[in-house]
C-alpha cells in the first residue's frame, strides 16, 4: 500500500490511436514499395497481392484487439518493404546494364551482317545498315531475312545417307540458335557508359528519375574525351552519383514519413493542409524543405494525440473513480482543464476525498486529502483514508485494465510518509466556462 502517487494512464482509446498510427506508416511504406516497384517494371500482380496480404494481416490483428503483437510486428514489415525496395532497384539496374549489353551485341551483330550482304553484293536492310534505335522485333526480323538471303541456294536435297552422316558427325555439338549466336557477338566498343557508371545511374533513376537525369547528361559527355581522362572524370561521376544516392534514399524515406503522418492527421481530423503536395513535388522539392514540412506536421501530429490522450485519460479516471462511489459531478472535467485538479468526496470517509491534478496526456497525481483547514490533524484518521484510498486505487487500476488500458505508478510515497494535505470542500458549481489547459506540478511527491 501506498499513500500519495504519480500515475502514467494509457486507455484503451490510446493504445488503438497509436496502433492505427503504426498501420498508417505499414500503409505508406507499402504505397511507396508499389510505386517504385511499378515504376521500374520489377513487381506484378502476384507482388503487389503479397504485400496486400502482410497489411490485411496486420489490420487483422488490430480488428482482434492484438495490440501489443501488431506494435512489434508493423516495424519489422516496415523494415521488409524498404529492404525488399532496395533488391528491387538493384534488380533494375541490373536489367538496364543487361539490356544495353543485349542492344549493344545487336549493333555489333547487325553490322558484321551488313558487311556480309554487302560483300555479296546485296541489299542491306535499313534496320541493319542503322541499327541503333531500331525496334527489337524489327531487327530480329531483318536477321532471320538476311540469313535466309546468305544461306546456300541449291535445291537438291541432302539424301539420307548424308543426313545420317551429318547428324554422326554433329553428334555432342550444342545447335545454336540466332539468339545464341547474337549472345555471342562482341558488343560495340564505343559505347559511352561502362558497367559500373551505367548500374549507378540507373540505381538512382529506379528511385528518383529526375535526379538521374543530370548524370546521364554528364556521362554522355565522357565519350569525347580522352581515355587519360575518362577515367578520372568517371570516378568523379561515381563519387557524385554515391551522394545523390544517399539523397534519394534519405527523400524516400521523409517521403514515406510524411504520407504516413497525412493519413494519420486525416484519421484524427487534423490540418491536412499541411502535407497536402503533389507527387511531382515529393520528387523535386529540396529536400531540406521536405523534413521542414515533415517536422511541422509530426508536431501538429503529436499536439492532437496528446489532446485525444488527455481527453480519454480524463474520462477514464472520473467515471473509474465515479464506479467506485467517488463524488463526480458534473462539469469537473472542465474545471480540472482550467485549474489543472480536481477534489471529489470520498464514499466511505466523511470528510476525506482525493485530489487528482496533473495533465493525463503525461503524469497525473492523486493524493488523499482532509477537507477543512481549521481543525487540529488526526494522524490515525489520516492514515485510515489514505489505506482506503489506497484499496480503491487497485481497484480504480483493475477497472481500467479491464477497459483494455493500464495505469503504470511512476512514483509513491508510503502511507504516512508526508502530511495529509487539508482543502477545502469541492464546489457544486457546474463549470461553464471555456476551458484553458492548465499543468500541476508533481514535484511535491
Amino acid at each position: 500500500m501506498s499513500g500519495p502517487k504519480v500515475v502514467r494512464i494509457v486507455t484503451r482509446e490510446e493504445i488503438i490511436a497509436i496502433c492505427e498510427g503504426h498501420l498508417a506508416q505499414l500503409e505508406a511504406a507499402a504505397a511507396q514499395w508499389r510505386r517504385v516497384g511499378e515504376r521500374n517494371s520489377v513487381v506484378d500482380d502476384n507482388d503487389v497481392a503479397q504485400v496486400h496480404a502482410r497489411v490485411e494481416a496486420m489490420q487483422a490483428l488490430l480488428a482482434s484487439e492484438k495490440f501489443e503483437e501488431l506494435q512489434k510486428r508493423v516495424p519489422a514489415e516496415i523494415a521488409f518493404l524498404n529492404a525488399d525496395v532496395e533488391k528491387r532497384v538493384q534488380r533494375a539496374a541490373d536489367e538496364v546494364v543487361t539490356a544495353r549489353k543485349r542492344a549493344q551485341r545487336s549493333i555489333a551483330a547487325a553490322r558484321s551482317v551488313a558487311a556480309a550482304l554487302r560483300a555479296r553484293g546485296l541489299d542491306v536492310p535499313l534496320a541493319l545498315s542503322d541499327p541503333a534505335g531500331v525496334p527489337a522485333e524489327e531487327l530480329q526480323a531483318a536477321f532471320v531475312a538476311a540469313f535466309a538471303a546468305l544461306s546456300p541456294r541449291d535445291e537438291q536435297l541432302p539424301s539420307q545417307q548424308q543426313i545420317d552422316l551429318a547428324a554422326a558427325l554433329g553428334a555432342g555439338e550444342e545447335r545454336r540458335t540466332l539468339a545464341s549466336w547474337l549472345e555471342g557477338q562482341t558488343p560495340a566498343p564505343q559505347a559511352p557508359l561502362n558497367d559500373r557508371l551505367e548500374h549507378a545511374i540507373s540505381e538512382l533513376a529506379a528511385l528518383q528519375p529526375a535526379a538521374a537525369e543530370p548524370f546521364r547528361r554528364r556521362a554522355a559527355e565522357l565519350s569525347g574525351t580522352r581515355s587519360s581522362q575518362r577515367a578520372l572524370l568517371v570516378d568523379s561521376l561515381m563519387l557524385d552519383l554515391a551522394g545523390a544516392r544517399r539523397l534519394a534514399s534519405e527523400r524516400y524515406g521523409v517521403v514515406g514519413k510524411i504520407e504516413a503522418v497525412a493519413a494519420q492527421l486525416c484519421q484524427l481530423g487534423g490540418d491536412t493542409n499541411l502535407v497536402a503536395l503533389e507527387d511531382s513535388y515529393l520528387e523535386t522539392a529540396d529536400l531540406r524543405h521536405l523534413h521542414s514540412v515533415l517536422a511541422t506536421a509530426e508536431a501538429s501530429l503529436a499536439r492532437l494525440q496528446k489532446e485525444r490522450a488527455a481527453v480519454a485519460g480524463r474520462q477514464a479516471l472520473l467515471v473509474g473513480l465515479s464506479k467506485l462511489g467517488y463524488d463526480v459531478r458534473q462539469g469537473m472535467e472542465t474545471a480540472w482543464v482550467r485549474n489543472g485538479s480536481i477534489v471529489l468526496e470520498s464514499p466511505s470517509h466523511q470528510g476525506y476525498g482525493v485530489e487528482v491534478g496533473g495533465d493525463p496526456s503525461g503524469m497525473v497525481q492523486l493524493r488523499t486529502v482532509r477537507f477543512g483547514g481549521s481543525d487540529l490533524p488526526n494522524a490515525e484518521a489520516d492514515k485510515t483514508a489514505e489505506t482506503e484510498f489506497c484499496s480503491s486505487f487497485d481497484k480504480l487500476r483493475d477497472g481500467i485494465a479491464g477497459a483494455g488500458g493500464d495505469i503504470e505508478i511512476v512514483r509513491a510515497l508510503g502511507i504516512g510518509a508526508t502530511p495529509v494535505k487539508r482543502v477545502s470542500l469541492p464546489t457544486t458549481e457546474v463549470e461553464t466556462e471555456a476551458p484553458q489547459r492548465a499543468n500541476v506540478s508533481t514535484k511535491s511527491i
